[in-house]
């Protein structure tokens, strides 16, 4: 105990820790803290680098994102929304610096172990949040509402004269998210992490509150009663288990069939409502109408409500959205609509379906950005594949190849959970997701020796930390 004690009295004094705290700290508040946090984030960070010497960079992802960027800058000439796509893009640009804190901090294992400490911690509180709701509306009885911060954002909003929904949704919890689908999105990014740091290392008390945090996690991704984050956790546990079964079977396999025992019912229910329980109509049916007719397609919708769809609501209106958003897309396949979710929510307004997006996240990236769009994105998805099988072909370092799964299986999650949403929606989950394209550039930095670029017109050199001097780790998370 004092061993940790001495520890955390060592970094709190470092501006480097509460850069790291603030930025994976932003999915316990609203969003409209998150920027704030990123920005006082980036602050610290800068004061850090300049301390040390260092001048802050980035890696590829980093000039990726900028690219990507520039594009969605250039997306405002023919935006059917200006207004709307701009503040989207300042929405993107502020998140950015998100991702360049992160790289300008996270400059050895120490540090880079920190953040996921911290992440993971902050994971479980949120699910535990989802948990704590969950326990009080239905065992208890108690009338409470799923959205934690519920209050202050409809008086902040109103206070602006924003739109704020106050749509319930039963039994679902969102715990510090608006949503339980924006909250799966949350949990399955940062589970992967959590669960490589779980299996990092030697035995220590923060891992031990690693593991509990991580339990709660996957409680309260449970109580949001997801179907997509149930999938994508699952593909989470299948990848987990393909990587490291041949290590450890018989622990894996106990592990697997204790995990599932414990599962309540209801969960189970609701990862087997993705099937669709009416039998006397097809999916296929649902999305096909006569005409193109906002008035047809209303009708088209009462229609399957009285035919006995409810239960199956948000599975088959999907099918519907993603056809429309097919065919706008077909109008504009090269550039899209514009950025920002206002575009499409614009185009399905047309065709009479009341969506804030496409709950698909490559077809809303198509109806934004169009192909290229889409491309970039790839290119994205592309390089952080790489650098995750690089980690993973280590064999002689295992915390790389944990680092390796943790990147693939966000990775995985995020692709399976965009097949049924759009993840990259709040600046919460676009601050995650650039706090974890940090931690992979950091990673590719340690373990593979990747140089990175220096922020500066004057000095174009590269910065490799083996040109740094050797961080002696004293103490061990």
């Amino acid at each position: 105990m004092g061993q940790l004690k001495d520890a955390y009295i060592s970094v709190r004094r470092e501006p480097w820790f509460y850069s790291v705290l603030l930025l994976t700290a932003a999915p316990l508040f609203s969003d409209y803290v998150s920027f704030p946090l990123i920005f006082a984030s980036l602050f610290l960070a800068l004061r850090d680098a300049k301390k040390n010497g260092r001048t802050p960079a980035f890696g590829k992802l980093g000039l990726l994102m900028a690219v990507y960027l520039l594009y969605m800058a250039f997306s405002l000439v023919y935006s059917t929304d200006f207004v709307g796509s701009f503040w989207s893009l300042i929405m993107w640009v502020s998140v950015f610096c998100a991702y360049v804190a992160a790289v300008t901090v996270l400059t050895d294992r120490q540090r880079l172990r920190t953040a996921v400490l911290c992440m993971t911690t902050v994971t479980g509180i949120v699910g535990g949040v989802a948990v704590l709701q969950y326990l009080l509306r239905e065992v208890f009885h108690l009338q409470i509402n799923g959205k934690l911060w519920f209050a202050a954002d409809s008086f902040f909003y109103r206070l602006l004269n924003i739109p704020y929904s106050n749509e319930n949704f039963g039994e679902r919890m969102s715990g510090t998210f608006s949503n339980p689908n924006l909250l799966a999105a949350y949990l399955v990014l940062s589970i992967p992490f959590s669960i490589a740091f779980v299996l990092t290392g030697t035995r220590s008390k923060p891992k031990a509150a690693a593991r509990i945090s991580l339990i709660i996690a996957a409680y309260g991704l449970g109580f949001t009663f997801s179907r997509g984050g149930y999938l994508a956790i699952i593909a989470v546990g299948l990848l987990l288990c393909a990587l490291f079964i041949r290590k450890r079977f018989v622990m894996t396999v106990l592990t697997v069939i204790y995990v599932v025992l414990l599962i309540p019912p209801c969960i189970g229910n609701r990862l087997l409502s993705a099937v669709p329980q009416n039998t006397q109509q097809s999916a296929s049916a649902v999305t096909e109408s006569e005409n193109e007719r906002p008035e047809s397609l209303s009708q088209a919708v009462d229609q399957i409500m009285s035919e006995g769809y409810a239960d199956d609501y948000s599975v088959h209106m999907r099918f519907v959205m993603w056809k429309k958003v097919l065919l706008s897309v077909r109008e504009h396949p090269l550039f899209g609509a514009g950025v920002g979710v206002q575009t499409t929510q614009d185009i399905l307004s047309g065709y009479g379906l009341p969506f804030k997006h496409a709950h698909n996240l490559f077809l809303e990236i198509l109806s934004e950005g169009g192909i290229l769009s889409l491309f970039l994105f790839c290119c994205i998805l592309r390089l952080l594949l790489r650098r995750g099988a690089a980690l993973l072909k280590m064999p002689q370092h295992r915390e790389a190849q944990l680092f390796g799964f943790a990147i693939i299986g966000a990775l995985l999650a995020l692709c399976v959970h965009g097949v049924f949403d759009f993840p990259l929606l709040i600046p919460r989950l676009l601050c995650t997701c650039m706090l974890l394209m940090g931690m992979t550039e950091a990673a590719a930095r340690l373990y593979l020796h990747e140089p990175t670029r220096v922020l500066s017109f004057r000095r174009r050199r590269s910065y490799s930390p083996l040109a740094e001097p050797v961080f002696i780790e004293r103490h061990r998370y």
